[in-house]
């Protein structure tokens, strides 16, 4: 007990405020933005760049798909259905949850583009100047050498709403878009039931259809560390 409350200090001396603590006034502050003020864009917009990653085509996408629902099933059958309002169902059930269905996802994304990406469980998340920071639960990133990563996504678990993530996860890709210099980044929400995406690029796009997942995903993954130019927020909705 004292050994993981000495650990969270140190972490938490890395940042000056953590993500968990700020206010949505706070957060907006930070990200220069009005969060229920961001902006839509359709969702086949997103899907569209799945569907043209060099090296996976359809057959790709829906194999994962097919591996993912055996996952799911498998999960349900197991540790029963992931409903938020469930005192059965807590926060480990969800984490397990999450691992099933991105897992296959990630492993034929990376035989099929041979991209090095990587899973990080409890990876943390400082800002640049160290100002602000916070642990994600789920990171992927992509490993461009022994000693240089980039931030592709995150992935972060919440059992009462998406809502409830979503400061947390737009102050986390802002610090990891600033770390990886550029490009885009992309967040994942989900009570189990539910999953929603955000992309930050030069705007915050938001998803929320949970059967195109694995499409969303594969695009994530394709576009996530890859540098742009510009950085403006704005939201997507299915």
């Amino acid at each position: 007990m004292g050994d993981n409350t000495t650990e969270q200090r140190e972490r938490q001396a890395r940042w000056a405020t953590s993500y968990s603590t700020m206010t949505i006034r706070e957060a907006e502050e930070r990200l220069g933005i009005q969060i229920d003020e961001l902006g839509a864009v359709p969702l086949d917009i997103v899907l569209l760049s799945a569907r043209n990653l060099e090296g996976v085509d359809a057959d790709v996408i829906l194999k994962a798909k097919e591996e993912v629902y055996k996952q799911i099933i498998q999960y349900i059958k197991v540790e029963g259905y992931p409903r938020g309002d469930s005192t059965d169902f807590n926060k480990a059930n969800l984490d397990d949850l999450v691992y099933s269905i991105i897992s296959p996802i990630l492993e034929d994304f990376m035989h099929k583009t041979g991209r090095k990406i990587r899973l990080e469980r409890d990876e943390e998340i400082i800002s640049t100047n160290n100002e602000t920071g916070g642990m994600g639960e789920f990171v992927v990133v992509d490993q461009i050498s022994e000693t240089e990563k980039k931030f592709v996504l995150l992935i972060q678990g919440k059992r009462s709403s998406v809502g409830e993530g979503m400061n947390q996860c737009l102050l986390s890709l802002k610090d990891m878009r600033d770390n990886n210099g550029g490009g885009e980044v992309y967040g994942f929400i989900t009570t189990g039931e539910t999953w929603q995406m955000l992309r930050n690029d030069d705007k915050e796009k938001w998803i929320k259809d949970y059967s195109a997942l694995v499409d969303c995903m594969f695009g994530a993954l394709s576009n996530g560390g890859i540098l742009r130019q510009r950085w403006f927020p704005s939201i997507v909705f299915a």
